[in-house]
């Protein structure tokens, strides 16, 4: 069993004490409803974002069930999200119309209904992880922004929370990587490689990972938010369970952690782009070599958007907002093996994909 304790920073130690603190008024306000005979579950939102091992800790939490049953807490992922859970909760909200509203907030009462129903089972906690309440790849990639709509999103959803603890999660990543994987993503799905253009624009457009934590802060002014940098625990996610649910829980055993849902190398995409009849994207992204990582930024642009993910945790090291719990894996470093690997720190690291 891996202690809270044993995954805090050595400077935002106050983070972890608000975690601890958020616990014990969670476990009061438990032990109070239980005296007057209603059990209040408390909600674990994991956010995601995509293309940040969300895939692989909703795998793990699906892994450890059992484990999580003997807690007395339920996790409801993709499987069960996407199978009409969220009806109506996920659609682009410039697309919404009447019937989609009105399922909204059907959705929204039958939450409520699924949530009354594991109180009165006596559950402590549900775990709800779904990364498209957010929004999606191709809203991000299409409006050229980091999450524009994820205020307008959660406030369709935040009524089936209403009046119960919150608790959000949320991972970041290194935009030169989360941009390049998500373009990845959307190129294999039958989107094209993106032109120097669409590159120029994602490294100038405005939003960054401080502006989506303070839009979902805006939505739920009552909640804990709890930020982790995808780098430092993609190798290591056990950790991240218990941060999500504010206190350490003994797990089953598991296997090996493994990368889930990768994003496509450059070669994969090169044999892609040949078969669309885009030659010269397919050439350049074959002078990749086998194995290597898909990224078309070029040093200049790939050290802009480091540079701006450098002042996001600077900024979550500091102190950030006092809801905010930054779990920082590597105190006094930046990053992890993430942003060593296929980095460009020396301005001469040669770009997989650029286009020209």
């Amino acid at each position: 069993m891996v202690s809270l304790a044993a995954i805090a920073p050595t400077r935002p130690v106050k983070r972890l004490v608000s975690l601890s603190a958020h616990k014990d008024r969670s476990s009061q306000s438990h032990w109070a409803a239980g005296v007057m005979g209603a059990n209040i579950v408390e909600i674990c939102l994991h956010l995601g974002a995509h293309r940040t091992g969300s895939t692989g800790l909703q795998l793990l939490l699906c892994s450890q069930r059992p484990a999580l049953r003997r807690a007395s807490i339920t996790y409801w992922g993709p499987e069960r999200t996407r199978g009409g859970l969220l009806a109506g909760l996920v659609k682009n909200p410039q697309h919404l119309t009447a019937s989609d509203i009105s399922l909204g907030k059907r959705s929204c009462g039958r939450l409520r209904m699924e949530l009354s129903r594991l109180e009165q089972g006596g559950a402590q906690a549900a775990i709800l992880s779904e990364e498209n309440l957010i929004g999606t790849m191709a809203q991000n990639l299409e409006s050229v922004r980091l999450y524009a709509q994820v205020a307008d999103r959660l406030t369709r959803v935040a009524p089936a929370f209403d009046r119960r603890a919150l608790r959000i999660s949320l991972a970041i990543r290194a935009y030169d990587l989360h941009w390049a994987s998500q373009l990845a993503f959307r190129v294999k799905a039958g989107a094209v490689l993106p032109t120097i253009a669409d590159l120029d624009r994602l490294v100038t457009q405005p939003r960054r990972w401080r502006d989506v934590i303070a839009d979902i802060g805006a939505v739920f002014p009552d909640a804990e938010l709890v930020v982790w940098p995808f780098e430092g625990w993609v190798a290591n996610p056990v950790p991240l369970i218990h941060a999500l649910i504010g206190r350490p829980v003994m797990l089953g055993p598991m296997g090996k952690p493994h990368k889930a849902n990768a994003s496509a190398p450059a070669a994969e995409l090169a044999e892609i782009a040949a078969e669309r009849g885009d030659l010269d994207g397919a050439l350049r992204l074959a002078s990749a070599g086998l194995g290597a990582r898909y990224m078309p930024f070029n040093a200049d642009q790939a050290w802009k958007l480091q540079e701006d993910y450098r002042a996001d945790i600077a900024w979550l090291e500091a102190g950030a907002d006092a809801r905010v719990t930054y779990l920082n894996p590597t105190e006094g470093t930046f990053g992890g093996a993430d942003m060593t690997e296929g980095s460009h720190h020396d301005g001469q690291e040669r770009s997989v994909g650029n286009a020209r």
